[in-house]
């Protein structure tokens, strides 16, 4: 399996697709940070998505995804009303709201705004069992965002697109079923679009993935996170001298060598804490720690807590956090 759906599987994707929405101008809706990656899909019209660090227009057939699920607002125009989304579910006669790991029973028709030009939206969040730290999701930008037929986007997009609709519109058994399906794809798309368009400047885990030699060492260590591992090691595996390889890692990546095998050990050592009943010295071996002692101190740098803490806060969630 390569490494990009090794991470892909990890998070243990499940979308739920929350609403179909026909807003009229002049209209502005706030969302608050969820615990998830929030998208919107506009089906016609156009809007504004504003987040902290600026805004977006998003047209015909564009999709928006956030990875880190922070609050943003959805405008008609800069200068429109905002209202929180509570307050709009309420003038539409629905109580209470989505969180993490709850089944959506039914999809939420939305109507609101003024008088003027028709906006359509699909809204939804695409959750992850899965909490711990992914290298993936925390080298994704704050918004993905994926342009439409209009803005000769990828085809994939509009072939996707087409069937989710059709799937929304017509309440056939299963639909709702199906369009969770769909929209993992559309996650799962996204992302590959995202690092097909990353350049080649900047660094981050994205990048390692574009080079030949660094990715083969990311998968390395992500395959056999236990094992004896040497920026020696591991560059020769790749095929580079030992300073070529540590000076282009922390280059392309960000970080040392060393420095991500610890998190990656420690990401996996997450893992066995949540699903597994082994003890904390069978952990710290199976992650490539002889001492049990220096693998709770490396756990606690990492998760910022001891190994025995995260494991009852992981169980009591029921799923790994983090």
């Amino acid at each position: 399996m390569d490494l990009l759906s090794e991470m892909l599987r990890d998070l243990r994707l499940e979308s739920a697709v929350l609403s179909v929405a026909e807003l009229r101008a002049p209209w502005g809706i706030g969302k608050s940070r969820v615990g998830g990656a929030p998208f919107h899909i506009v089906v016609e019209g156009r809007c504004l998505l504003e987040t902290e660090s600026g805004r977006i227009e998003l047209g015909p057939g564009d999709l928006a995804v956030l990875p880190s699920g922070n609050p943003h607002l959805l405008l008609s125009d800069g200068d429109a009303p905002r209202t929180p989304f509570g307050q709009v579910l309420e003038a539409n006669g629905i109580n209470g709201t989505w969180r993490p790991g709850l089944r959506v029973e039914r999809l939420q028709h939305l109507r609101f705004g003024g008088d003027g030009a028709i906006t359509r939206i699909i809204t939804g969040v695409f959750a992850f069992r899965d909490r711990r730290r992914n290298s993936l999701l925390e080298s994704l930008p704050a918004v993905i965002h994926v342009r439409g037929r209009m803005g000769r986007g990828p085809a994939w997009l509009e072939g996707s697109l087409s069937l989710l609709i059709d799937e929304l519109t017509s309440n056939r058994p299963g639909f709702q079923t199906i369009a969770e399906r769909l929209a993992d794809m559309l996650f799962v798309q996204s992302v590959r679009d995202h690092i097909a368009n990353t350049t080649t400047n900047g660094s981050g885990w994205l990048h390692g993935l574009a080079d030949p030699p660094v990715a083969h060492a990311l998968s390395l260590m992500h395959g056999r996170p236990a094992a004896t591992w040497t920026v020696a090691s591991l560059a020769s595996a790749v095929g580079l001298s030992r300073t070529v390889f540590a000076s282009r890692f922390r280059a392309i990546v960000g970080k040392s060598v060393m420095d991500y095998l610890a998190a990656q050990r420690m990401h996996a050592a997450a893992g066995l804490l949540a699903a597994s009943q082994a003890s904390l010295a069978e952990i710290a071996h199976e992650v490539g720690y002889q001492s049990e002692i220096s693998f709770s101190k490396a756990f606690r740098r990492w998760g910022g807590m001891p190994p025995g803490q995260y494991r009852r806060e992981a169980k009591a969630n029921g799923s790994a956090a983090g």
